[in-house]
């Protein structure tokens, strides 16, 4: 049996990291596609998932997952203020609190087994990102550089691909389907691949309702669920501390 602490660890960052790089094993595509810029790609991006103004609309998410290891379920409640920019995830097991990850006043920790550690500037950097449930729209606002990648192909699915670097110097790959215009795919370094699937409108908006994570410290792939969604509901402050 793997240990609780090897999996929260790595489970957290893929849910709140996004520090990935190029995807060696992903086929190239025919050059049939259309030659696509970055910005076009992301503009093509928010488009499908509802659109500029609806997703500028959105001040806070509460999401709430849940995933299964090895016979042990995990429930992850994600609650994201966009306007106060803060950010708290928390993984509960039977009803404890396992890990815990709060960003707010441009600082932040992460708590897991008893155990206390203050965000550094990079990380901070990058987590601040996942403030946003879709920071692709504010890449520019926050001084991210954004470059075309290969084409590639996802499940049998074409796909354009952007590089984009953070202002800490963090890249992330990120695969995005020809059809459809949703994300498919990204790969983390640290937290490992990161699947989207079975996109459902909520509020006008598209979700993913299936995300699957693969990293080396987990046993197998872990396939999180999406239980419940609330767009734009007052969280209280007590989140956050």
């Amino acid at each position: 049996m793997i240990s609780m602490r090897k999996i929260i660890f790595p489970l957290g960052l893929a849910l709140l990291l996004v520090m990935v790089q190029a995807v060696s094993y992903a086929a190239t595509v025919k050059d049939t596609l259309v030659d696509k810029t970055p910005q076009e790609i992301i503009k093509d991006y928010i488009k499908a998932i509802g659109g500029e103004e609806k997703i500028s609309s959105i001040k806070t998410i509460v999401l709430v997952m849940e995933a299964e290891i090895q016979g042990m379920k995990i429930e992850i409640d994600t609650n994201r203020d966009m306007e106060g920019m803060r950010l708290m995830q928390q993984m509960v097991v039977d009803g404890n609190v396992i890990q815990k990850t709060v960003v707010k006043d441009n600082e932040g920790y992460m708590s897991a087994m008893g155990q206390v550690k203050s965000l550094s500037a990079d990380e901070l950097e990058t987590l601040k990102t996942n403030i946003y449930a879709f920071p692709e729209l504010y890449y520019e606002e926050m001084g991210f550089t954004v470059n075309k990648g290969e084409n590639a192909t996802i499940k049998g699915e074409d796909a354009y691909t952007i590089i984009v670097t953070n202002s800490a110097g963090l890249e992330s790959t990120e695969y995005f389907s020809v059809a459809t215009g949703l994300k498919l795919k990204m790969v983390a370094d640290v937290a490992g691949d990161v699947e989207f699937d079975e996109y459902q409108e909520v509020e006008g908006i598209m979700f993913p309702m299936k995300v699957t994570i693969s990293n080396p410290m987990l046993p197998v792939p872990m396939e999180t669920h999406v239980v419940s969604i609330q767009v734009n509901e007052p969280l209280d402050n007590s989140l956050f501390e």
